[in-house]
C-alpha cells in the first residue's frame, strides 16, 4: 500500500486518486494513518461486508464448532448475564451448541 502526507494528497490528489483505483493510499497526518483513498468498488464491498451476517445454518461446520468449543476467560463471566436471557442455563446446551443436526 502506498503511503503519502497529506500535504502530498493535496498537492497531486488526482496521481493518487487513480492510484486508489488499483490499491488503497494512505493518507498520513504528522506521520500517523489519518484517512484512506479507496476506489467506490472496494468501499462498497466493504460496506455490504460489514453488514452481512449468518444464521448459525448458514455457518460453516468449522466456525460452529470454533464457537461451541470456545471459553471465554473467566474474567468476562460477568457478562453471561448481559447477553443470556433470564433462566438461560449454558450447561443444557447440547455439544453442538443445542444444534442436534450438525454433530461436532
Amino acid at each position: 500500500m502506498v503511503e503519502i502526507s497529506s500535504a502530498t494528497a493535496g498537492r497531486d490528489f488526482a496521481k493518487y486518486r487513480e492510484q486508489a483505483e488499483k490499491e488503497p493510499v494512505i493518507v498520513l497526518h504528522y506521520n500517523k494513518p489519518s484517512v484512506v483513498i479507496v476506489a467506490a468498488a472496494e468501499f462498497e464491498r466493504l460496506k455490504r461486508r460489514d453488514k452481512q451476517t449468518l444464521s448459525i445454518e448458514e455457518m460453516p461446520d468449522w466456525l460452529v464448532r470454533q464457537v461451541v468449543e470456545g471459553k471465554m476467560q473467566p474474567r468476562h463471566d460477568h457478562l453471561d448475564s448481559v447477553v443470556a436471557p433470564e433462566g438461560f442455563d449454558k450447561g443444557a446446551l447440547t455439544e453442538t451448541g443445542d444444534r442436534p443436526d450438525r454433530p461436532l
